[in-house]
């Protein structure tokens, strides 16, 4: 049986994933949390466990100095599959959601955390990480127009219209995505491409990658 870890700082919201875990036929793992790093924690899931599931605000008491989102990306990247969740999608999506969310391909709101949504996320991280991309999740290089540029907290942003994705609605992402040479041409109006995976029906499963500046109109024309 399948042993899943599930990494969460409320010890009430960890039980009960535990028990929606046993209700879809797995065996569930309380990761202790309380500091270390990033690295020590995928260690320790890897040695007690063959999945997890993350909540993404894991900094409640230090019980981490990370977020769930960068523990779910690190564990992809060393085969461990991983589902990240959270009650707070919404308001965490664009920033700290989305720099690891080409990484992550499930993630659960709270109230989505039932046995079968569980197995078909895992079953989708399974399937990607052994290379077959679902539509929703296979990315086109496209145009990107810089709509905003602003300040979230301490955090710089960009505002931006996919318009092959929705030209009538704005999308953030953290403008760490966007590599430093590419940082002067972020002025409102400006256009750059970018890898975007269009068939996305929700802007939560948004992600951007690899970056580029556009070339000249008449570059492009020929």
């Amino acid at each position: 049986m399948t042993t899943i870890a599930v990494v969460d700082d409320n010890a009430q919201a960890a039980e009960a994933v535990s028990y929606t875990l046993e209700d879809a036929g797995f065996t569930p793992w309380i990761f202790p949390g309380k500091g270390g790093t990033v690295e020590n924690a995928v260690d320790k899931i890897k040695e007690n466990a063959q999945a997890a599931i993350c909540d993404h605000r894991l900094s409640t008491l230090g019980f981490a100095n990370f977020d769930g989102a960068e523990l779910a990306a690190r564990l992809i990247s060393e085969d461990v599959p991983a589902i990240l969740i959270s009650q707070f999608v919404d308001l965490d999506h664009g920033v700290s959601i989305r720099r690891w969310r080409a990484k992550v391909p499930s993630l659960l709101t709270r109230d989505e955390c039932r046995p079968e949504t569980i197995k078909d996320a895992l079953e989708l991280c399974r399937r990607e990480m052994k290379g077959e991309i679902v539509s929703g999740r296979r990315k086109h290089r496209t145009l990107v127009r810089i709509a905003d540029k602003q300040n979230e907290g301490e955090e710089q942003v960009i505002d931006a219209i996919i318009p092959a994705w929705n030209r009538l609605r704005a999308v953030r992402f953290p403008v760490t995505l966007i590599p430093p040479q590419l940082h002067e041409l972020l002025e409102k109006g400006a256009y750059l491409i970018a890898y975007v995976n269009l068939a996305a029906t929700r802007p939560e499963d948004l992600y951007f990658q690899d970056f580029e500046k556009p070339l000249p109109l008449d570059e492009n024309a020929t």
